[in-house]
């Protein structure tokens, strides 16, 4: 195990090494300094646009010809947001040439003289090939949803119910995924790991605001450059990250029928080599929410009927900065910070009846919550682009630091009982709560792309990740002199640490119309709990390292007609709160136990896709297969017997099997209507064992979801979405039936549509919520429906400032060596716009 660390040490640090060693040599060898300041090099800039589109293209390529031959010079391909820099151009005349599959080639004629060493080409806009038109018509209203084999992109710029929420009401629009009332996310009815720009995240997804969200990437079976973690795939949040040229930036606010508000904006400042962005996002959220409960209790023959009522008030806010510095154009240094917090009030009154055999009122109980919460953060992410001068070749390095604090959080939890006829009974009791709980995260990777032909390409690179965090949990009595008393026998505390060190290598390649890539990750995962209060350590005996192989399998009929076949192993980790060994009291009603002997899971994972284009609709198949060995559940029960209190831990069960079919289709009916539709078909059989009880599961669910999207006149737009989930089993029972629809309508205003205006309804009927049966046989039966207050209507306001202004690219032209001064003189202008 020690070697994988040797390896990542090495790897991670003398690479960049070698790599800017390359540098004193880079150009064509025979000149000093870096080609900026010699009359014998020059440079040009622009940027290639879809014509049909506006948008900029990225990873375009662009190649530099000699003008009497049309030999290649050199060439690079165009960035994200489509502009292109080249370098070092000797003295000559040059053909500039621009490619990109299904679309048109552009040729520019331009010169390198010692007057002239830079030239601003401008826009290039390219349009697509009469061959790509024949099969694909190309449309004003651009679908927001896109499907590749390997994985899917949902583009949140297209989302309207989303707007003024977080990435909880993005992920409920994006096929194949489902949330429930209480932010839990599922992919395929299996637990998904969530990162944020490829990284992992302290922040909660309700602590994303969705206009931070550029687009979502959905990978069901990743490949062995991804973490293992994760059972059923993983969901990839990208942020918005803005390049274009000048200074752009967006204001926007809104508010909701429940109290809730927003604001924010953003502002960024590109002048190559440079590109700062600075944004900031503050929300306020009120949400109302009620549990209705009812629980036979076979073991003693009582009946409880409980109600709650709760209110979750308070406000989040995050800072953002990025910096993109260009030292050339082969190399990239990027830094993305984040500093925030937040600040809640949480109340919860819950109203209990307790019921004799007969259903006679016995007693009853008020029991009242109230808690305040706070936290802040910090993110750090440092990264390295080195691009090779073969196209492809790349090599990336990445660090990330989190740290996340916590200050002692305070609950109070007052009980009283009365008896049936409405007295009260001796025995109030009052507590308080105090929880803290710093943590700190950091993340070192490295990857290395080498594309060896044209058609095969080998991949490989190393990742470390260490994860520290504590936890404390005081509990105080009231006493009779109205003073707390610490109670040692109910606090707990508790430290972990957590490290997984990884490598991995792929290699793929096409052979005529297959394609295959092979790929395997090694990952050694050491973890060590402690309680240090009571002088305890332990180190769970499965630590182990892990070899998890993928492989993907591809036939391509044609460009629009594909099948894919595809394997990965996975693992899915207990979390630490899981492994906490003692009760967490912090719920008095609902108490929570981490059980530290608990097991990994580990799942195998196969796919057969089928994707095929027709026309105006794109179709997808997926047929699946997951078994998973050692599934880590929720086991609940009544605490020491009792009639109202329940104790909930995580259990290894025997195995899961899920097996079914995706199906989704995505079709533009007109130029302005296009509709996305995903349904999932599954079977589930769960085997479980808990204290000799047999708590195995089967049954046939689905779930589906429409999205339907209309540009209409005068600048309109209309989004309407409908979500339907049938039951779904779990060890001890069954999640009920639920559905929803959200309707979202926005309007652009003045001439450039940079002021728009997006009005919102969600849960129009009223339907979402959460319902729970919970069966232990000869113990209990229960019945729970949790209802948050989902419906509501906002309005947000957004402001778009700014344009592409190519003027900043312009140089001051460089001194040459034979003594022409132009310092201050424009570059000149070209292009073909």
């Amino acid at each position: 195990m020690e070697k994988l660390r040797v390896l990542w040490f090495v790897v991670i640090v003398a690479l960049p090494s070698m790599v800017f060693a390359q540098q004193k040599n880079y150009g064509n060898g025979n000149h000093k300094g870096n080609g900026f300041g010699m009359a014998q090099n020059g440079q040009v800039i622009g940027k290639v646009i879809d014509q049909t589109t506006n948008k900029g293209v990225g990873f375009a390529t662009i190649g530099v010809l000699h003008a009497k031959d049309s030999s290649v010079v050199t060439g690079v391909l165009s960035q994200d947001n489509g502009d292109f820099t080249i370098s070092q151009i000797p003295v000559g005349k040059y053909i500039l040439r621009i490619n990109y599959i299904g679309y048109n080639s552009i040729y520019k004629d331009f010169s390198i003289t010692p007057q002239a060493t830079s030239h601003d080409l401008g826009n290039f806009r390219i349009s697509p090939s009469s061959a790509l038109l024949k099969t694909v018509k190309v449309t004003a209203n651009a679908p927001a949803y896109s499907m590749q084999l390997d994985k899917k992109v949902f583009d949140v710029s297209k989302s309207l119910t989303s707007v003024g929420g977080d990435a909880t009401d993005v992920l409920q629009q994006v096929p194949g995924v489902n949330v429930d009332v209480d932010g839990n996310v599922t992919l395929r009815n299996g637990s998904p790991t969530v990162y944020v720009d490829g990284k992992t995240t302290l922040l909660t997804l309700d602590e994303i605001p969705a206009e931070d969200i550029a687009r979502i990437e959905v990978i069901t079976n990743p490949s062995s450059k991804y973490p293992a973690s994760g059972q059923a795939g993983i969901i990839n949040i990208i942020l918005k990250k803005n390049r274009k040229p000048g200074i752009n930036g967006m204001l926007r606010a809104g508010a909701d029928t429940r109290g809730g508000n927003n604001l924010g904006g953003n502002v960024s400042v590109y002048q190559n080599p440079l590109n700062v962005t600075l944004s900031y996002f503050r929300h306020q959220r009120n949400n109302p929410e009620t549990t209705t409960l009812t629980r036979d209790n076979l073991f003693n023959n009582t009946f409880l009927d409980q109600h709650t009522d709760g209110k979750n008030n308070g406000s989040f806010q995050m800072g953002r900065l990025g910096i993109d510095y260009f030292l050339d154009n082969r190399n990239t240094l990027s830094f993305d910070g984040g500093i925030g917090g937040g600040s809640f009030n949480t109340s919860q009154s819950v109203f209990s009846h307790y019921l004799d055999g007969g259903k006679a009122l016995d007693s009853t109980g008020q029991s009242r919550t109230v808690s305040s919460r706070q936290f802040r953060f910090l993110s750090g992410d440092l990264s390295f682009k080195h691009n090779f001068q073969k196209e492809g070749h790349t090599l990336t390095a990445d660090v990330s630091i989190r740290k996340f604090n916590s200050p002692p959080t305070t609950s109070t939890v007052q009980t009283q009982y009365f008896d049936n006829t409405g007295k009260p009974m001796p025995g109030n009791i009052e507590q308080k709560i105090v929880n803290a709980g710093p943590g700190r995260n950091f993340t070192g990777q490295l990857d290395y792309v080498n594309p060896l032909t044209d058609k095969s390409k080998l991949e490989a690179g190393v990742r470390a990740s260490v994860r520290n965090s504590s936890s404390t949990n005081d509990m105080y009595n009231l006493d009779g002199s109205g003073s707390y008393i610490y109670d040692s026998l109910l606090s707990t505390d508790f430290n972990y640490k957590e490290s997984i060190y990884a490598a991995y290598a792929q290699y793929s390649d096409q052979i005529g119309k297959f394609g295959y890539q092979l790929g395997l990750r090694a990952e050694e995962y050491t973890y060590a709990g402690s309680i240090p209060s009571k002088g305890l350590s332990f180190k769970p005996e499965n630590d182990k390292l892990g070899l998890y192989p993928t492989v993907f399998l591809t036939y391509k009929f044609s460009d629009y007609d594909q099948l894919q076949l595809n394997y990965t192993r996975r693992v899915d980790r207990p979390r630490f709160w899981q492994r906490f060994p003692y009760i967490n009291y912090s719920n008095p009603l609902a108490l929570t136990e981490g059980n530290p002997n608990l097991k990994p899971e580990y799942t195998n994972s196969f796919e057969l896709n089928y994707s095929k284009i027709v026309g105006q609709t794109n179709f997808m198949v997926s047929l699946y297969y997951r078994n998973t060995d050692n599934m880590i559940t929720t086991y609940t029960e009544p605490y020491n017997n009792s009639a109202d209190t329940t104790i909930s831990y995580s259990i290894n069960a025997n195995a899961n099997n899920v097996y079914g079919g995706e199906f989704t289709v995505q079709t533009q009916f007109t130029n302005w209507w296009n509709v996305t539709g995903d349904f999932n078909l599954f079977q589930t059989d769960i085997n479980a064992n808990v204290k000799s009880q047999n708590f195995s599961n089967s049954k046939f669910s689905w779930f589906g979801k429409v999205t339907s999207d209309m540009k209409l006149p005068a600048d309109f737009s209309l989004q309407l979405q409908g979500n339907y989930n049938a039951p779904v089993p779990t060890p001890q029972g069954t999640t009920s039936e639920f559905g929803f629809v959200d309707i979202g309508v926005k309007k652009s205003f003045f001439k450039k549509r940079n002021l728009t205006a997006t009005l919102t309804l969600t849960d129009v009927f009223n339907t979402r919520e959460r319902e729970f049966d919970y069966t232990i046989p000869n113990v209990f039966i229960q019945n729970s429906i949790e209802k948050r207050a989902s419906r509501k209507l906002k309005l947000n306001i957004s402001y778009t400032f700014g344009k592409q202004d190519f003027s900043l690219f312009k140089r001051i032209a460089n001194k040459s060596q034979q003594g022409i001064q132009q310092g201050g003189q424009d570059m000149q202008q070209g292009g073909q716009d």
